[in-house]
This record gives structure tokens, sequence and C-alpha cells, in this order.
């Protein structure tokens, strides 16, 4: 098949070369691509190779034949599918617990479950409304927050030994309201 390289630039033209090459070649690059990659794969990347060579056809130098530059990009097109699914599979193997957790989530909670769990919970927000203001911001701080002690010795200018009494007696007075509540 002989092509007028001056030409190329036009884009009918170059649909009419891109037709001729789908007609020649398609079945045996679609052929290939499948052998290498798999039916589903392999037809994707297919129609990635005469998209890129419609893209790249201006540039196409006739030192070679049309099929040995097809199957070039055919070629390249498979190994790089190759390669994306490769750094998929080690990336899900790599996160597969994390996967298997988030897709295999635990079973539905009961309602007697869920009740258990907003009685915690309020006596929990009661507990924390009758800390004082210091306690609960203390307890903000390292728990919410995430602040080591060293941070918040910083942010509140106390020794690391009074922070650290300090947080002590908040989880303790916490507990003790959060105890009272639940007998009541």
């Amino acid at each position: 098949m002989e092509i007028d390289t001056k030409r190329l630039k036009d884009e009918r033209y170059r649909d009419e070369v891109l037709t001729a090459l789908l007609r020649n070649y398609q079945e045996r690059i679609v052929r290939y691509c499948v052998t290498r990659l798999g039916e589903d794969i392999g037809e994707e990347v297919a129609q990635e190779v005469f998209v890129t060579a419609w893209e790249t056809l201006p540039q196409f130098r006739q030192d070679a034949a049309f099929s040995t530059w097809l199957f070039g990009i055919a070629k390249n097109k498979c190994a790089q599918a190759f390669r994306n699914r490769s750094r998929r599979q080690t990336i899900a193997q790599a996160f597969l617990v994390d996967i298997r957790h988030h897709a295999h989530a635990e079973e539905p909670e009961t309602p007697e479950h869920v009740m258990v769990e907003r009685a915690q919970l309020a006596r929990f927000a009661t507990g924390l409304a009758a800390l004082r203001d210091e306690e609960r911001i203390m307890l903000n701080l390292r728990y919410t927050k995430g602040l080591a002690i060293a941070e918040i010795v910083e942010i509140v200018g106390k020794s690391e030994a009074a922070v650290r009494k300090q947080l002590l007696r908040a989880l303790q007075r916490l507990r003790k309201i959060m105890d009272e509540g639940s007998e009541a």
C-alpha cells in the first residue's frame, strides 16, 4: 500500500489510510493482542493500536512496511497494558487484607447491641459534659486529636508530669461518672 506522505496532515486522507489499515490488518492485530492479554483487554488494546496509528500517521516514515509499524505499536501497547495489569495486581496483593476487611464487613449488629452502644455513647456524652473545661480539653487533645504528651505540654504550658497526672485524673473522673450512669 502506497501513501502520499505530504497528504497525511489532511484528516480525510488519514481516515482513508486508516480505513485501509483496518481492513487489511485489524483481524491480525486483534488476534496478536488477544493472544498476549486475553480477550477483554486484548480487544481494547487493539483499538488503542489503531487510535495511536491514526494519531501518529503523519510521522510515519516509509522505511518499514505498515504491518511492521502496526505490530510495533501493538507490541508496545501490549507491554504497557501488561505492566499496568501487573502493577494493579501488585497493589491489590499489597492491600489484600484491607480489601478483604472492607469487602467482608462484620455481620449486622443486633438491635440489642445497637441499644447498648447508644446507651454507652449517652453516658460518655454525659460524662464529658460533667468534666471541667480543662479536663475535657486535655482529653480531646490527647484522644480525639491524637497529640503526644509533649505537644500537649507545649499547648497548655504545664510540665509533662502535670499533664500526665491531669489526664489520668480526667480519665478516672470520666470512668466514675460513666459507671454511675450505668448503675442508674
